[in-house]
C-alpha cells in the first residue's frame, strides 16, 4: 500500500472516530436534559413531617340554610401531627342574614382541624364591605384593615390579634392595638390605643379639618354602621374639643361619619381666640352633614354652657339645647335652651341674669375676623330677666323677651310682649314696679339701660304690694296707669301719656300726659289735668265739705317730698258747694294752705241766717234758705287748719243777701256736725262799700255776721245811705238785713234809729 492512500485511510478513520464521540456525546447529553426535565417534573420530595399536600382547600361555616363564612387556599400541607398549612388563604364572611361580603386576606396560615381555629402570623388584610355595595358599587365603600398576627375560629366565627391595626375607610382612616371581629354579630372590636381620623371627600373648595377621635377601645357594629368608642374619649377638630365617657358614631350607607352621641359627662369646647364656647351635658350628639362639618349640636341633660368673647362672659343652663353651626365653618350660629333655661352674662360690672323655660340664642361675627358675640337672645316662654349694676337692681318679666346685642356683645335693645312687668329697686327708695302689654328698653355702650319705653295698660305702683286682680294698683297705694310710659334712667323721669292716671293715698290725677321726676319727687301733668282729692281731712287744704275736692286746670306742677302742688291754666276747684277758679291754684300739704291767683273766683256757701227784709215793709225775722257768696279777687289763700279765706286786690263778693266790694276780703268757715264748712263771717278792709238793695254803705271796714245778718261799717268815714231815708253816717254804724234798723255808734255816745217805711 502506498503511503498516500494509508495517511487518507488514517484520516477517515479518526473523522468517524470524532463523529462517533460527538453522536454518543449528543445522545448522552440529551439523555440529560430529559432526566433534568423529568426532575424538575417530578413532584417535590414529600418531607417527613408532611403527610400530604393538596392544591385546593375549602369548608364553609352553615346554619340552617345560610353559609356564614367560607375559608379557601390555593394550597393545602396536612401534616402528620394533625395540622395542616393553608396557602394564599381567602376568608369571605356572610353574616346571618347574608347581607355583608366581608373578606380576610393573607398568605400563610396555620389549620388546626380537631379545634378549627386558624393562625396567620403574617400581614393580614380584612376589607369589611356589604353585600349590596358589592353588587353596585364594588370595592368603594369598603373598610380596609391590616394587622398581623392573627387568629380565626372556625367554631365561633371570631377573628383575633393582639398587635396593632390600621384601618382605612372612604371618609377616614385610624389606629389601634388589638382586633376582635365576630362573623356571628358583624361586631368589630378594638382593644385599646384607638385613634380615629375623620376626613371629607378632598372635593369641596374649603374642606374642613380633620376630626380625629381617640379612645380606649372600639366598638363597630357592621350591620348598623354604629361604632362606640370606650372611656376616655376624645373628640378634637382644630380649636374644637370633646371629651367625654363613651362615644357613639353613626355613619350613613357611604361610611360617612353622620352623627356622634357622647355620654359620660361629656364636654364640648372651642378654644376660638375671639370668641371661646363650651358646653357640658349628660350627653352630647353632634350632627355631620355631607362634606363633614359639625352641622348642629344637642346636648341634654344638666346642660351647661359658656360663652367668651373679649371681657364679656356668658353661661348658659338648662336640661336640653341645641347648638346649630354655620355651613362650612363649625362655627355656632343658634342656640336653643330648654327646660329651666338660665343665662348669666357678666359685662363691665354689672351682670345680666335670665330664667326661661325656653331660650333661643342667635350668635354671629363680632368686630375682628373670627371675633363671635351674640346677636340676639330671645325667650320662647315667659321670662325674667334681672339687671344689676352699681347704682341699681332692675327685675323684668314678660310672656317673651328679646335682647339684641352690639358688635362688641353688650346688650343694646330689649323688647318684651304680653304681660311685660319691670320692677325698679333703687338705695332709699321704695320698689317701683311698671306693667304693660309690650316694653322696649335701650342700653348704653357700657350696658347700663338708658331708657324704656311701655305700651298697652301700663300700671305704674310703689311698694312691696302688688296689684289686685283686674286694678292696676290697690285702694290707697301710691300708682299710676297710661296707655304709654317713657322712663329716662339720666333725668330719673317717667312720662306717662294716653289717659293718664296718678294716685297715692289721697288723691286721683288724670291728664294726657303725666312726668314724675322721681329724684326730686317732682310731678308734671299736661294737656287738661283733673285731680280728685278723695280722702278728707280735717285740717287740710281741700276741707270744704265732707265730699271728695275735684281740681281740674291745664298744667300741674307739684312735688311729692314738699306736698306742693300747682295748677294752672283755667284752674279750677269745686268740693261740696264751694267753687274756686283762678288761673292758678296751689295747694300746701304741710301747710294746710290754698293759694289762687289771676282772675280768682270762688263760690262759698254762707250759713243760714235772717232772711233780708223786703224794703218798704216791717216783716218779721224769719230764717233765710241756703246762700251762695261769689267773690273775685286777683288773690286767694286758704287756710284749712283755720278755716279762713284771704281775698286780695280788688274783691267783689256778691250773694243774694248784697254785694261788698274792697281792696281785701277775710271768709271764716264753719261747719255743723261735720257737715259743709258755710262762711259765718267776713272782714272786708280798704275801701269798702256794702250794696243792698237801694242801700250803699261805705268804710273802711265792713265786718259780716251770717248767724245775726248784719254789717257793722268801721274806720274811716262810715256812712250809709238810703233813697229814702237818707244818709246815715257815725263812728260805727251797724244794719241789719232783716229790718231797717241801724245802729249809729257816734263819738257822744250810741243811739238807736228805728224806721219804718211809711207808704
Amino acid at each position: 500500500m502506498l503511503r498516500s492512500e494509508a495517511a487518507r485511510y488514517a484520516r477517515w478513520a479518526a473523522t468517524l472516530a470524532v463523529a462517533l464521540v460527538l453522536i454518543v456525546a449528543g445522545s448522552f447529553a440529551y439523555r440529560s436534559y430529559r432526566a433534568a426535565l423529568a426532575r424538575k417534573k417530578a413532584p417535590p420530595v414529600v418531607p417527613a413531617a408532611v403527610k400530604q399536600q393538596t392544591e385546593e382547600f375549602s369548608f364553609s361555616k352553615v346554619e340552617g340554610n345560610r353559609t356564614l363564612f367560607t375559608v379557601r387556599a390555593s394550597r393545602t400541607t396536612e401534616l402528620k401531627a394533625g395540622q395542616a398549612q393553608l396557602h394564599d388563604v381567602s376568608i369571605t364572611i356572610f353574616g346571618r342574614t347574608g347581607t355583608r361580603f366581608d373578606n380576610i386576606h393573607t398568605s400563610d396560615c396555620d389549620y388546626a382541624p380537631d379545634t378549627g381555629k386558624i393562625t396567620c402570623a403574617g400581614e393580614v388584610q380584612i376589607d369589611l364591605e356589604s353585600a349590596d355595595e358589592r353588587k353596585l358599587r364594588p370595592g368603594e365603600r369598603v373598610i380596609h384593615v391590616g394587622t398581623v398576627n392573627v387568629t380565626f375560629d372556625r367554631e365561633t366565627g371570631q377573628l383575633h390579634t393582639e398587635n396593632p391595626v390600621n384601618f382605612k375607610f372612604p371618609y377616614g382612616y385610624g389606629r389601634g392595638v388589638g382586633v376582635t371581629y365576630s362573623t356571628r354579630d358583624a361586631k368589630f372590636t378594638m382593644h385599646r390605643n384607638v385613634e380615629l381620623t375623620l376626613t371629607s371627600s378632598g372635593k369641596e373648595k374649603k374642606p374642613p379639618q380633620p376630626v380625629v377621635l381617640t379612645g380606649a377601645g372600639l366598638e363597630y357594629q357592621r350591620d348598623t354602621r354604629v361604632m362606640r368608642l370606650l372611656a376616655p374619649v376624645r373628640v378634637g377638630q382644630g380649636a374644637r374639643l370633646l371629651t367625654a365617657g363613651a362615644l357613639s358614631l353613626d355613619f350613613d350607607n357611604e361610611l360617612r361619619a353622620r352623627r356622634l352621641v357622647a355620654v359620660g359627662n361629656p364636654k364640648y369646647e372651642s378654644a376660638e381666640p375671639h370668641g371661646q364656647l363650651s358646653i357640658g351635658a349628660q350627653e352630647i350628639v353632634t350632627l355631620f352633614d355631607r362634606a363633614g362639618w359639625i352641622e348642629r349640636l344637642q346636648a341634654t341633660g344638666n346642660v351647661s354652657g359658656r360663652l367668651k368673647s373679649g371681657a364679656s362672659e356668658d353661661r348658659i343652663a338648662a336640661q336640653r339645647a341645641e347648638v346649630e353651626m354655620e355651613q362650612g365653618n363649625n362655627l355656632a350660629k343658634l342656640v336653643t335652651a330648654s327646660g329651666h333655661a338660665v343665662l348669666d352674662a357678666q359685662q363691665r360690672g354689672g351682670s345680666r341674669h335670665l330664667e326661661t323655660e325656653s331660650l333661643r340664642i342667635a350668635i354671629g361675627p363680632g368686630r375682628t375676623r373670627g371675633d363671635r358675640r351674640i346677636e340676639l337672645a330671645e325667650s320662647l316662654a315667659p321670662a325674667t330677666l334681672e339687671i344689676r349694676d352699681a347704682e341699681e337692681f332692675s327685675r323684668l318679666r314678660g310672656d317673651r323677651l328679646a335682647a339684641r346685642f352690639d358688635q362688641r356683645n353688650v346688650v343694646r335693645e330689649l323688647r318684651g310682649w304680653n304681660g311685660v312687668e319691670i320692677e325698679r329697686r333703687i338705695t332709699g327708695h321704695p320698689p317701683q314696679v311698671t306693667s304693660s302689654r309690650e316694653v322696649a328698653m335701650k342700653f348704653s355702650p357700657a350696658g347700663q339701660w338708658t331708657e324704656f319705653e311701655q305700651s298697652g295698660k301700663v300700671c305704674f305702683r310703689e311698694g312691696e304690694r302688688s296689684a289686685q286682680s283686674g286694678r292696676c294698683f290697690r285702694e290707697g297705694e301710691r300708682g299710676a296707669q297710661a296707655d304709654h310710659a317713657r322712663m329716662v334712667r339720666a333725668t330719673d323721669t317717667l312720662t306717662l301719656t294716653g289717659s293718664a292716671t296718678v294716685a297715692d293715698s289721697v288723691s286721683r290725677t288724670s291728664a294726657p300726659a303725666i312726668t314724675f321726676q322721681q329724684g326730686f319727687g317732682d310731678i308734671r301733668a299736661d294737656g287738661g289735668v283733673s285731680t280728685s282729692y278723695y280722702s278728707v281731712q280735717k285740717n287740710s287744704a281741700t276741707n270744704f265739705a265732707p265730699q271728695p275736692a275735684h281740681l281740674s286746670a291745664e298744667k300741674l306742677m307739684a312735688n311729692r317730698d314738699s306736698g306742693r302742688a300747682v295748677y294752672s291754666g283755667h284752674a279750677r276747684l269745686w268740693q261740696g258747694d264751694a267753687v274756686i277758679e283762678a288761673a292758678s291754684i296751689s295747694l300746701f300739704r304741710d301747710e294746710q294752705r290754698l293759694e289762687a291767683s289771676e282772675n280768682v273766683m270762688a263760690l262759698l256757701p254762707q250759713e243760714s241766717g235772717p232772711a233780708p227784709a223786703e224794703r218798704g215793709s216791717a216783716k218779721a225775722n224769719a230764717p233765710a234758705g241756703r246762700n251762695i257768696w261769689k267773690a273775685r279777687a286777683a288773690r286767694m289763700t286758704y287756710w284749712g287748719n283755720e278755716s279762713k279765706v284771704r281775698m286780695e286786690g280788688g274783691v267783689s263778693a256778691q250773694s243774694n243777701i248784697g254785694q261788698i266790694r274792697s281792696k281785701d276780703l277775710e271768709l271764716y268757715l264753719t261747719s255743723a256736725n261735720n257737715g259743709p264748712k258755710s262762711v259765718s263771717k267776713a272782714i272786708a278792709t280798704g275801701g269798702v262799700t256794702v250794696l243792698q238793695g237801694d242801700r250803699r254803705g261805705t268804710a273802711e271796714r265792713a265786718d259780716y255776721v251770717a248767724s245775726d245778718g248784719k254789717f257793722i261799717l268801721s274806720g274811716g268815714k262810715p256812712m250809709l245811705y238810703d233813697s229814702v231815708f237818707g244818709t246815715t253816717t257815725g263812728r260805727q254804724l251797724t244794719f241789719f238785713l232783716a229790718d231797717d234798723r241801724i245802729l249809729v255808734d257816734s263819738e257822744e255816745g250810741s243811739r238807736t234809729l228805728s224806721r219804718h217805711r211809711v207808704d
